[in-house]
């Protein structure tokens, strides 16, 4: 670190810059309170970066069941639809007819594959965000007891 970095790093952090030897393999110290400030700094991005997947998973749960619901009111409509189609052995063999069926149980199978990767996709999104908020809440709390530690009784 150049003397321009170190002394602007400290101007930054509130502490009383130090003479640095370049010719010397020493670190700058730093008071108490520009560390607390650091840390006051780093627990606030914490609290940040906590509430912000907090929303992410409400945000994503609440994506999940718009998607649902769509999949579930696509698949009513196609049962609807093979509701009026009468079954093949009371009406005779009519190709058209035949071919608009399998359509229909080919839409109503491909609506129950979208609901599985739906729920799918969400559980993934939903283990990964709960990952990376206990990493960040396990962070957070070894702050606030370092924190803790430096200001003392």
């Amino acid at each position: 670190m150049s003397k321009e970095q170190n002394e602007d790093t400290q101007r930054k952090h509130g502490s009383k810059p130090t003479p640095v030897d370049e010719n010397q393999d020493t670190f700058p110290t730093y008071s108490s309170t520009s560390v607390t400030g650091i840390i006051d700094e780093r627990i606030q991005n914490l609290r940040e970066a906590i509430h912000e997947i907090d929303e992410a998973l409400a945000g994503r749960k609440d994506l999940n069941v718009r998607f649902l619901e769509q999949i579930d009111r696509e698949a009513a409509e196609v049962r609807y639809h093979l509701g009026y189609l009468q079954t093949p052995w009371k009406t005779g063999f009519h190709p058209q007819l035949e071919f608009l069926r399998l359509s229909l149980h080919k839409s109503l199978t491909s609506r129950a594959k979208d609901r599985r990767s739906e729920e799918l996709k969400n559980w993934e999104n939903h283990v990964n965000l709960a990952k990376e908020r206990r990493k960040f809440v396990g962070e957070y709390k070894a702050l606030l007891a370092t924190r803790r530690r430096l200001k003392g009784p």
